[in-house]
């Protein structure tokens, strides 16, 4: 589901969500978010910025997430 625009970046864009200083919230706004290309925006942001691990960390797996269930959909869709 790469959507062009990911409602997560009209309310909470990177610098919004990212300056948060507890983890819970971020988490929480990273599992709102539904395309490769949000993720990638929210983590050059968190490297250029705060640089934390544990947030990129979440990041990645996110996008590993997403890209796991657009192949369990595509492969749906061919049997």
């Amino acid at each position: 589901m790469s959507d062009s625009r990911d409602p997560i970046l009209d309310i909470l864009p990177p610098e919004r969500l990212l300056d948060a200083d507890h983890l819970q919230p971020i988490v929480a706004g990273i599992n709102c978010m539904h395309s490769i290309e949000t993720i990638q925006q929210y983590l050059a942001y968190e490297n250029q910025h705060q640089n934390r691990t544990p947030v990129q960390s979440r990041l990645r797996e996110r996008a590993r997430e997403i890209r796991r269930d657009e192949s369990d959909t595509e492969e749906q869709a061919i049997v």
